[in-house]
């Protein structure tokens, strides 16, 4: 018994590959950058979580007797419905449903799991990435923006030296 304990303790030798994070050119800024976009989208995430909380109870109660493998309780719903969201056995499960039921409700099951794919599946994951992936590269963006916000003042003085200069010019004419 001890000895299984302290060969489950060999496994947090993994760990030590972290360190070679340290070597990375550019890797801090790499951590900043997943940090930032975890802050950035963590209330998206959530929300999407408990979208596929609700539909995962709803969804166990319209099927949990004709496919209680799949949505038996509620916890089994969530990671079905997790896999369709991910486009995972997106056809197998509603086909699967369908087997067994009249040519109604086989319509009705396929068309309610199109829309939870293209619902959960397209537009959510996407919206989750998309928040994601722009949080992250939003440092690279700052970066520019600062850069060109400094031309622009460098620009308007050299305009406002310029007039200064026409102007000098035009009194001198006359």
């Amino acid at each position: 018994m001890h000895i299984n304990v302290l060969l489950t303790f060999r496994i947090f030798r993994v760990f030590k590959a972290f360190r070679l994070f340290k070597f990375l050119p550019n890797a801090d800024s790499f951590i900043v950058s997943v940090k930032r976009a975890l802050n950035a989208s963590y209330i998206v995430l959530v929300g999407f979580f408990i979208l596929i909380f609700i539909v995962a109870l709803i969804t166990t109660t319209m099927y949990k007797d004709v496919a209680p493998e799949y949505f038996g309780s509620p916890i089994h719903s969530f990671y079905t419905i997790f896999q369709i969201f991910s486009i995972e056995g997106w056809y197998e499960i509603p086909n699967h449903i369908a087997e067994k039921s009249s040519n109604l409700v086989a319509f009705m099951t396929k068309l309610y799991f199109s829309v939870l794919l293209f619902v959960g599946g397209i537009l959510g994951f996407s919206l989750v990435n998309s928040i994601f992936v722009d949080a992250m590269v939003s440092d690279n963006n700052d970066d520019l923006e600062e850069k060109v916000a400094q031309l622009r003042e460098e620009i308007q003085s050299l305009n406002s030296k310029i007039d200064f200069l026409i102007e000098e010019k035009k009194k001198d004419n006359f």
